[in-house]
C-alpha cells in the first residue's frame, strides 16, 4: 500500500515523502547514537569512580602515567623550540647528550593534547583522553557488533565487555599507549565491511582507522596488522573452499579473487601512506646497528600471559582482588602484563554463540581470532602459575609466538606479548554479542530482564572501583624558575636511582621546561647514562654514594663546582619524600663540602634546593667516550678501553703539562698513542705488566680532547681459549688504573 501510494503521486510530492523518510531515519539514528554515547559516558564516570570527580588535582594511576603526561607535553615543545631540543632527539632528559626519541609514541593523543593545551592543564587533558578511551572504545565495539548482529541490546553489552575489561583497567593505571584502545573496534568494523561488502569506501576507511590505531599505540598497529593478515587468510581460505563449477563460475571466481586482492591492496596503500611518517624513526632505529628498542628475548618470555590469568579476576577487583593477588604474585613479569581475565559470563555466551551459529562464517572468524590472539598472548613458552618448565625433565612447551617472533618484522621490539590479548578481548566481545543476540531471541525469557542480568554479571566480574589516583602538585619553585628564560639544567635526586621517583619527578618538567640530568624513559641506548656514571660529582650525587675512587686523580672538593658550572647545572634538588633521613643527610653534607655552601635556596613542598654558585672555571678532567665500566683489578680502580678512548681536559690557561698514566696491556704488548685533538703528543709501549708512563702535552685555554689510541687494536677474552672466558665478548686493549695531570 505504502509503495503504491508513493508510485502514484506527483514527482514533487514523491520527492518530499522520500526526503521525509530519510530525515526521520537520520533523526532516529542520531538519537540512538547520542543515547548510546550518553549511556557509555555515564557508565564510564561510574565504573572509573572517583576519577572524574578529582580531575582538577589528581590523575588515574601513578608511575608511568606521569611519564606519559610528559610525552604528551614534549612533542609541541620539540616542534616549536628547535634550539632547545629536537623531535627525534630528546635533549631535555639525560642531559647533556640526550637520547633518541620516538616522536609519535601516541600521535593522536599528542595532537589532541596540543590543541587542548591552550584552554586546560596538561594533567587534566591526560585524564580527559583517558576517559575518552573508555567511552569511544565502548562505542566502537557497539558499532561493530551492531553491524554484525543488528541487535542494539547485545551490541551495547559488547561495548561494555571491550571497554571495561580488566585488561583495559590494569593498563589504564600507567600504560597510556596501551590504554588507547578506542580505534581498534572502528578499524575492525570497516575491515568487516570490507570483508562482507567490498567497496573502495570500506577499504579506504579501514586504512584510515588503521592509521588511527597506529597513532594511538605503535604496538597495537603491529597487532592490528596481524589481525588483517588473519582476516585476509581466512577470506582466501573461504574462497578456496567454494565448490568449482562450470567455466562461467570459474570466471566469476577469478573476478572475486581479483576484487579481494584489490580491496586489501587499497587498504594497505592507504595505511602505508599514513603510518610511514609515524614509524620512520623507529624503523631506522630498529634496522640500525644500535637497536635499543630490541630487548633481550627473555623479556618476551617474562612479559607473557600466564594460562591461569585467563580464569582469575583482576587484582583490582574490590571483592576478589585480595584473593587473586597471592596467585598473581607467582606469575612472571608484572600484574599489568598478566591480566587476561575476560569473565565467565563472556566465555559462556561466546561458547553459546560458537555452538548455536557454528555454520556462520563470521562467527567462525571471530572464534579463530579470539583463540589465536589468546594463544599468542601466552608468548613463546607456556606459563602455568609462573612455571615454564614441567616434569622432572624440565620440559618446556613452545607456542606459536616463537615462530611469529622470527617471522614478523619488528615483532622482536614488542616485548610485552601479553598485550596481544587486546585483540582477543574485542573478539570475545563480538562473540558475546552474537551469543546474547541468539539468547534474547528465545520466547521463554524476558529480554529486558535477561539483558540487565547479563550486564550486571559482566560488570560485577570486571569491577575495579575505586580507581587508584595520584595527586598532581605544582611546587612554587618550579613555577618560579619557569619564568626564568635562562637555559640551564637541573640535577634531581633520586631521579635515577629510584624508578618511582624518576618516573614521577619528570612530570615537573612540564612546569619548568628545563633540561634534567638522567631521569627515566621507556627505552634508551646503553650509553645514555654514561654522563652520570663517568662525571665526577654528578656520579656521586646521582647514585647517593661517597666519592668513588676512579681512575682520574684530582681533588673533587676543589673542582666540583667548576664541573657543575661547566655543564651549566644550576640547581641540585632533593625530593625528600623519596629519600630517608640517612640519604638526605649524606647528600647535604656532600653538597656542602663540594660546593662550599650551606645555604639552601628553597625548602618547601618536600623539596630541598641548592643553587650552584657561579665561579671562574678551574682545570679539571672528565672521562668521555670509549671507557668500559669501572672495575677492581688487584685492589685498584680500573677501566678498560678497546681501540680508542677520550678524556676531556679543561684548562684554565695555556700551559705545558704532563699526562701521567698507569696501565697494562691485555694479553700481548701494545702501543699507546696520545693525541690532543689531532696532534700527536707522544707514543709509548705498554706491556702486560703494570707500568707508568708520562706524556708531555700542550694545553690550550678551554677544552682539550685527549685521545688514547691503540693502533694494534683490541681482542675479546672469548676469542682466547686459554683464558676460559667464553661469555666475555668485550673488545679489550689496555687497562688504565690512574690518570693524573701535572
Amino acid at each position: 500500500m505504502r509503495g503504491t501510494m508513493i508510485s502514484g503521486t506527483p514527482k514533487w510530492l514523491k520527492k518530499h515523502l522520500i526526503n521525509s523518510q530519510i530525515l526521520n531515519f537520520s533523526t532516529k539514528s542520531l538519537k540512538e547514537h547520542a543515547s548510546v554515547l550518553t549511556l557509555y559516558t555515564l557508565l564510564t564516570f561510574i565504573l572509573t569512580y572517583p576519577v572524574v570527580f578529582n580531575i582538577r588535582n589528581h590523575i588515574p594511576g601513578d608511575g608511568d602515567a606521569f611519564q606519559w603526561i610528559r610525552i604528551l607535553w614534549y612533542m609541541p615543545v620539540a616542534i616549536f623550540n628547535p634550539g632547545l631540543t629536537k623531535l627525534t632527539h630528546d635533549y631535555l632528559i639525560f642531559y647533556p647528550d640526550g637520547i633518541p626519541a620516538s616522536p609519535f609514541q601516541s600521535a593522536f593523543n599528542q595532537i589532541l593534547s596540543y590543541i587542548l593545551s591552550s584552554i586546560m592543564e596538561i594533567h587534566v587533558i591526560y585524564t580527559i583522553l583517558w576517559l575518552f578511551s573508555f567511552i569511544f572504545g565502548a562505542y566502537g565495539a557497539y558499532l561493530l557488533v551492531r553491524y554484525l548482529t543488528n541487535d542494539r541490546i547485545s551490541s551495547f553489552i559488547a561495548g561494555i565487555v571491550f571497554a571495561f575489561s580488566p585488561y583495559h583497567f590494569v593498563h589504564s593505571l600507567g600504560h597510556f599507549g596501551a590504554t588507547s584502545i578506542e580505534w581498534i573496534p572502528f578499524c575492525a568494523l570497516y575491515l568487516m565491511k570490507m570483508f562482507k561488502e567490498g567497496g573502495v569506501r570500506n577499504s579506504f576507511f579501514a586504512g584510515i582507522f588503521f592509521i588511527l590505531v597506529a597513532m594511538s599505540d605503535l604496538q597495537y598497529m603491529v597487532f592490528m596488522g596481524i589481525f588483517v593478515m588473519l582476516l585476509f587468510t581466512y577470506e582466501i581460505y573461504m574462497f578456496l573452499m567454494r565448490r568449482k563449477g562450470d567455466s562461467k563460475e570459474i570466471t566469476s571466481y577469478k573476478e572475486i579473487l581479483k576484487q579481494t586482492f584489490c580491496k586489501y591492496t587499497l587498504f594497505g596503500f592507504v595505511s602505508f601512506i599514513g603510518i610511514i611518517p609515524l614509524t620512520l624513526e623507529n624503523i631506522l632505529t630498529a634496522t640500525s646497528g644500535d637497536n635499543f628498542l630490541k630487548l633481550g628475548s627473555s623479556e618476551a618470555v617474562m612479559y607473557s600471559a600466564d594460562l591461569l590469568s585467563f580464569f582469575l579476576p583482576s587484582v583490582l577487583h574490590p571483592v576478589f582482588g585480595n584473593i587473586t593477588t597471592n596467585i598473581y604474585s607467582n606469575f612472571s613479569g608484572n600484574i599489568s602484563e598478566n591480566t587476561m581475565f575476560i569473565g565467565y559470563t563472556v566465555i559462556f555466551l561466546s561458547l553459546f554463540a560458537a555452538h548455536r551459529l557454528k555454520g556462520n562464517k563470521y562467527v567462525k572468524f571471530w572464534l579463530i581470532a579470539a583463540l589465536s590472539f589468546s594463544l599468542i598472548s601466552l608468548g613463546p613458552l607456556l606459563h602455568v602459575n609462573g612455571n615454564t618448565s614441567f616434569t622432572e625433565f624440565n620440559t618446556t612447551v613452545p607456542l606459536p609466538y616463537l615462530v611469529l617472533y622470527h617471522v614478523i618484522p619488528f615483532l622482536d621490539n614488542c616485548r610485552t606479548t601479553g598485550r596481544f590479548f587486546v585483540i582477543a578481548s574485542l573478539s570475545f566481545a563480538v562473540l558475546m554479542g552474537y551469543g546474547t543476540t541468539e539468547l534474547l531471541k528465545s520466547n521463554r525469557i524476558n529480554k529486558k530482564v535477561s539483558a540487565i542480568v547479563i550486564t550486571g554479571f559482566i560488570i560485577f566480574e570486571y569491577l575495579a572501583v575505586p580507581v587508584s589516583l595520584s595527586p598532581v602538585d605544582e611546587p612554587s619553585f618550579y613555577k618560579e624558575i619557569s619564568q626564568d628564560k635562562g637555559n640551564y639544567a637541573l640535577l634531581e635526586i633520586p631521579a635515577t636511582k629510584d624508578y618511582l621517583a624518576g618516573s614521577t619527578i619528570i612530570y615537573y618538567q612540564t612546569i619548568h621546561g628545563k633540561p634534567v640530568v638522567g631521569n627515566w624513559a621507556a627505552r634508551y641506548p646503553s650509553t645514555a647514562r654514561d654522563f652520570e656514571l663517568k662525571t665526577p660529582v654528578v656520579r656521586e650525587l646521582t647514585y647517593l654514594q661517597p666519592f668513588t675512587a676512579d681512575i682520574l686523580d684530582q681533588n673533587i672538593d676543589e673542582v666540583g663546582t667548576s664541573i657543575l658550572n661547566y655543564y651549566n647545572i644550576s640547581y641540585i634538588i632533593l625530593h625528600t619524600n623519596y629519600m630517608n633521613d640517612e640519604d638526605i643527610d649524606f647528600v647535604e653534607k656532600l653538597i656542602q663540602k663540594t660546593l662550599n655552601t650551606e645555604r639552601k635556596t628553597y625548602e618547601e613542598d618536600s623539596l630541598i634546593v641548592y643553587h650552584v654558585k657561579k665561579e671562574p672555571l678551574k682545570s679539571f678532567l672528565i672521562l668521555k667516550d670509549g671507557w668500559n665500566e669501572l672495575e677492581n683489578i688487584s685492589g685498584k680502580p680500573t677501566r678498560w678501553i678497546s681501540d680508542n678512548a677520550t678524556i676531556l681536559i679543561h684548562s684554565d690557561s695555556v700551559r705545558n703539562a704532563t699526562l701521567n698514566i698507569q696501565a697494562f696491556s691485555f694479553y700481548s704488548p701494545r702501543t699507546l698513542e696520545v693525541y690532543n685533538n689531532e696532534d700527536l703528543q707522544g707514543r709509548q709501549a705498554i706491556t702486560t705488566d703494570f707500568s707508568s708512563i708520562s706524556i708531555p702535552i700542550s694545553l690550550k685555554k678551554g677544552d682539550n680532547l685527549i685521545l688514547l689510541h691503540v693502533p694494534e687494536g683490541s681482542e675479546s677474552p672469548s676469542e682466547i681459549p686459554e683464558l676460559n672466558s667464553k661469555d666475555d665478548n668485550r673488545k679489550l686493549s689496555i687497562a688504565v688504573q690512574k690518570i693524573q695531570l701535572t
